[in-house]
Formats: C-alpha cells, sequence, structure tokens
C-alpha cells in the first residue's frame, strides 16, 4: 500500500466515523426527548383524569373566564372551580396552573374545601409539573380563537362543542415541556374537554362561589 492509499483510506474512514458518531448522537438526543415527552404526557395526563373523574361525579363548573387574582392568585382562563361529589363527599374543587418560581415552569395544582365552609379548605397541592407557554397564552375571550389551538387557554368554555345539548363544556389544555429536554424540542400539549351537569339539570351556580384566600 502507498502512502497515498493510506491516506486517501485514513480520510474515508475518518469520514465514516464522524457520520457514525453524528447518528450516534442524534439518536442519543432523540431518545433523551422522547423519554422527556413520555414523563411530560404522563403527567398531563394524570391531572387531566382527574379533573374529569370529578366533573363526571359532580354538579356545577364555574366559568374559568370569571376567575381573578383574588380567587386563584392567577388570571382568568388559568383557574377553574367545581362543585364536585366524587367518592360520594360533596365538595368544592379548584384547579389552577400558576408559575410561582417564575422560571417559565408552572404546576398544575388543586385544592379542595367544604362548600360553605372555606374554612375546611385543604391548602394546595401539585399533580403536574412543568407547564409552559403561560406568558404567550391569550387573557381575554376575544382573543381565543376556537380553530387555533395554539390560543387555547388552560380552562375556558368551548362553545363550539355543545352541537344539540345545553351542557356546559369546559375545554382542559395543558402544555409541558420537561426541562431536561432540548431548548429546540417542542413542548407537549394534552387537550379534552368536561361537561358539566348544572345547565342540564338545573343545579345552584351559586355553589362554590364562595372561597377561600388564594
Amino acid at each position: 500500500m502507498t502512502l497515498t492509499e493510506l491516506l486517501i483510506g485514513m480520510v474515508i474512514f475518518g469520514i465514516l466515523m464522524a457520520i457514525v458518531f453524528s447518528v450516534l448522537i442524534a439518536i442519543t438526543y432523540q431518545s433523551k426527548d422522547t423519554v422527556a415527552t413520555v414523563r411530560a404526557v404522563q403527567e398531563a395526563r394524570l391531572g387531566v383524569s382527574q379533573i374529569d373523574r370529578q366533573v363526571r361525579s359532580g354538579n356545577v363548573i364555574l366559568d374559568p373566564s370569571q376567575e381573578s387574582m383574588a380567587t386563584a392568585g392567577v388570571g382568568p382562563f388559568f383557574s377553574m372551580r367545581i362543585n364536585t361529589q366524587e367518592d360520594g363527599l360533596d365538595m368544592c374543587v379548584q384547579w389552577r396552573v400558576i408559575d410561582q418560581e417564575g422560571d417559565g415552569f408552572g404546576d398544575l395544582q388543586f385544592r379542595k374545601w367544604e362548600p360553605g365552609n372555606v374554612l375546611s379548605a385543604t391548602d394546595w397541592g401539585v399533580v403536574a409539573r412543568n407547564l409552559v407557554q403561560m406568558d404567550v397564552l391569550p387573557a381575554t375571550e376575544s382573543d381565543i380563537d376556537p380553530a387555533d389551538p395554539t390560543t387555547w387557554p388552560p380552562f375556558w368554555v368551548d362553545t363550539t362543542s355543545t352541537g344539540t345539548t345545553t351542557a356546559q363544556f369546559v375545554r382542559v389544555t395543558l402544555r409541558l415541556k420537561d426541562p431536561e429536554a432540548r431548548e429546540q424540542s417542542k413542548p407537549v400539549a394534552v387537550s379534552t374537554v368536561v361537561t358539566g351537569r348544572n345547565s342540564v339539570i338545573g343545579y345552584p351556580a351559586t355553589k362554590c362561589q364562595a372561597y377561600p384566600a388564594p
């Protein structure tokens, strides 16, 4: 083998090794993003399934557009109150999405209390973490486009889903991104519609209007 042939072989080998290592690095990053995405989706589904159970066994969903800093420590559409009878207990449950640390990653939290007894309220409990994009979501009803999922806030009354029923439909949308995922990876969104029975059966909408301090 001549020196020229040896150099050419080394160059080709170096190129092949660079390609192989690039593929391995890309696969490693993709695997890391996939694991982070699965973890985020699992947390989001846990929160959504708990909300769904409470609504299905409940009576009243208060309009999330009426929530405020006074009622939940967050703005409209970032909190929701439910009068539920989950596990046979008549309770008021409140959910909120809040970024308490101010680092761009929020929590899905909930608390509960006995109707008419705000002193019985529990502390806020965390169900899901690493919620994102809260600073770019709409703050008013007119900013929400039912045809554009990027404008959907965490909680809002979706009037486009009513169909032929008079039931109240509330859309729950959670966007999550694991901090361990790469910066360029996109958040994962979990969205569902839950139905309140108060507008069908006639339960009083005043229940759970009294609330403890945020």
